[in-house]
């Protein structure tokens, strides 16, 4: 019996102990003058822009539902998906990844047609990039992952 209750009061400190640092992790979330949004705030234009668009596996991007007209426009300093996709496919038009040494090469020579390659191809050679490289947002542009 004596076990029982020490475990119960175990129990009952540590679940105070977890919405402790839950309310103190949200309130100093919400003192961060970085991050003027609340979740509120935030949540609700999630939910306003699924209620305009949807996702499209063919195109691989966001695209309005049929008969709405999407009045949203980027945030400040955002890149656009398209800016971020004419530079990964000029990068791979100069740069070939070598299997043999794991890394990606210069090309000698003329830049190649990356809308000549395969899916598959494009498919492998985007992933291999995004495995190596992650976007810089300070620097607008991609750089090497530290570490490989």
């Amino acid at each position: 019996m004596k076990y029982g209750r020490w475990a119960a009061i175990g129990a009952a400190g540590a679940l105070l102990m977890m919405l402790g640092g839950v309310a103190h992790a949200q309130s100093a979330a919400s003192a961060d003058p970085s991050c003027p949004r609340t979740r509120a705030e935030v949540r609700a234009e999630c939910v306003a822009f699924l209620k305009t668009h949807r996702w499209d596996e063919q195109v691989g991007d966001w695209v309005t539902t049929s008969g709405v007209k999407s009045g949203l426009k980027l945030p400040e300093g955002v890149t656009t998906r398209e800016a971020i996709r004419a530079e990964r496919d000029a990068f791979m038009r100069v740069n070939k990844w070598n299997d043999a040494s794991a890394q990606w090469e210069p090309l000698k020579g003329a830049p190649r047609n990356v809308s000549a390659l395969s899916r598959a191809e494009v498919l492998k050679e985007t992933q291999v990039f995004v495995r190596t490289h992650q976007w810089d947002e300070s620097l607008g542009t991609y750089v090497q992952r530290k570490g490989k």
